[in-house]
């Protein structure tokens, strides 16, 4: 393990350059070779790991931090560590300002679960000035917060807190703050270079496996089948899954999450792909809908333009400045007047007539978590009905380093309007609801089944953004365009 650690280190020093997000895509992508990406960012550098620390020290409110992988994500941030369970402590005037506590690989671990790293590697490779094992936190930490007057902790790290309050000699003025998991979300929110560079190459594996679907789709195959060839591009660039792979074939589309891969596909099926290779701990979130044989309908073709037409106008206002909840309220605004026009709303004004279409916002930072964590609006995301629709609601101005999806969507449910008394029947009355619904049902019908979602990964640049999964074939023509070429193999 030790010769492998230090040939990757010394390979990634030697390749890794002054490469940034906008290297990826100079060359056309061919489509007959969409497996392996010829990207491969540094899997890890010490110097970015250490900026972070110096960061924390300067932002915490504490004169000493303890964090554990009981935030695994944040931990990984601070550290670059990732074999949990470990604790860090970032102590400035300290003989030893980063100190790890980390697992003992005792034979028996490492002959089940494979090598861990020693001592004297966490020291070597992650810069640790001091490293412990893990059994050894009771007793070392009382040594390194003897001169503190307070300490920084991850919100909910009760583990700690409580250590800290068992182990500590009682003082009045010691003091215990949850700042840590604030701060770093924080920090995770502007994509430094390298990170740029690691979720460029996420949304590039992402992307070919998209070009990789689109052999695959046709009538007679199975969803996991579809899926199946998805995973296959990301294993085959040494990348996981960020999150469950959604592969959504025909009504199963118009479900955001679903979770199932066991329908066969059907002439006339669109088919909804939403996934997101993980590669070096970074995720990808690139959404597709294509037309499982080959061409779409004039229905489909109807609502499949609206959604890309909101998606180009939304993604065209991502810029810094622009509020983060803006493109998502250009987009809805393009979607609605579109519903309006084919007759699935009777009234442009009415809330739940919107809302009845409108299910979520369509921008979100992906990162080391596909959802990224760090302020975005000033909203509580699972309140829906606070924001979706309310224009006053702008967000979080956009920075540079910033890279968000951009997503918006129709679904249309095949019995979502005899459910319209149990959505909307506390606020609307009765006889509302159904002059609304015997106005648009026959309307409804035409396109009843019908899921589109459309999502790119776009970065946040100095003068406007780059959307980094335009790889990912999404016009209509190019769509119908490629697939013809396959049909005709």
């Amino acid at each position: 393990m030790k010769i492998y650690i230090a040939i990757m280190t010394v390979a990634l020093l030697v390749c890794y350059g002054e490469a940034n997000a906008t290297d990826y895509h100079s060359q056309p992508i061919d489509l007959d070779y969409t497996e392996k990406s010829s990207e491969l960012p540094p899997a890890f550098l010490a110097e970015v790991f250490q900026a972070r620390r110096e960061r924390i020290l300067e932002k915490m409110q504490g004169d000493v931090a303890i964090f554990s992988t009981s935030d695994p994500q944040n931990f990984y941030y601070g550290t670059g560590f990732d074999q949990a369970p470990a604790i860090a402590v970032l102590s400035p005037d300290s003989e030893h300002p980063f100190t790890l506590f980390i697992r003992h690989a005792n034979p028996t671990m490492v002959l089940w679960d494979g090598p861990r790293y020693t001592k004297k590697e966490a020291k070597e490779i992650f810069g640790a000035d001091e490293v412990y094992l893990l059994h050894e936190f009771d007793e070392i930490i009382p040594q390194l917060v003897r001169d503190a007057k307070s300490v920084s902790l991850l919100f909910g790290d009760e583990f700690i807190k409580e250590t800290l309050e068992n182990r500590v000699p009682p003082r009045s003025n010691f003091l215990i703050h949850s700042d840590l998991s604030e701060i770093l979300n924080e920090m995770r929110v502007i994509k430094d270079p390298w990170e740029q560079d690691l979720l460029t190459h996420s949304v590039d594996v992402t992307s070919r496996a998209h070009q990789r679907a689109l052999k695959h789709i046709r009538p007679g195959k199975y969803e996991y089948e579809i899926k199946a060839e998805i995973e296959y591009v990301f294993q085959k660039n040494g990348c996981g899954t960020g999150f469950n792979s959604i592969v959504a074939s025909g009504p199963n589309a118009t479900f955001l999450h679903y979770p199932m891969y066991d329908r066969q596909m059907q002439d006339g099926d669109l088919i909804l792909i939403d996934v997101g290779a993980k590669c070096n701990h970074y995720t990808a979130d690139v959404t597709r809908t294509y037309p499982v044989n080959g061409k779409f309908s004039p229905e489909q073709r109807e609502l499949y333009q609206l959604v890309l037409d909101a998606q180009l106008a939304s993604i065209e206002m991502m810029k810094p400045g622009i509020g983060t909840l803006e493109p998502h309220h250009r987009a809805t605004e393009i979607l609605l007047e579109g519903l309006y026009e084919l007759g699935l709303i009777t009234e442009l004004d009415s809330w739940w007539q919107r809302r009845f279409y409108i299910h979520y916002a369509g921008l979100h930072y992906i990162g080391l978590h596909v959802h990224d964590v760090g302020h975005f609006a000033d909203i509580v995301r699972s309140d829906r009905d606070q924001y979706v629709l309310n224009t006053e609601i702008k967000g979080r101005p956009m920075e540079p380093g910033m890279v968000l999806t951009n997503e918006p969507g129709i679904y249309l449910v095949e019995d979502r309007l005899d459910h319209l008394n149990e959505l909307f029947g506390r606020d609307v009355d009765h006889a509302e609801l159904q002059r609304f619904e015997w106005a648009v049902r026959p309307t409804y019908e035409k396109y009843s089944g019908i899921g589109i979602r459309i999502e790119d990964d776009v970065l946040i640049t100095e003068t406007g953004h780059k959307i980094l999964s335009d790889s990912a074939p999404k016009s209509i023509e190019e769509i119908e365009s490629i697939m013809s070429q396959q049909s005709d193999k």
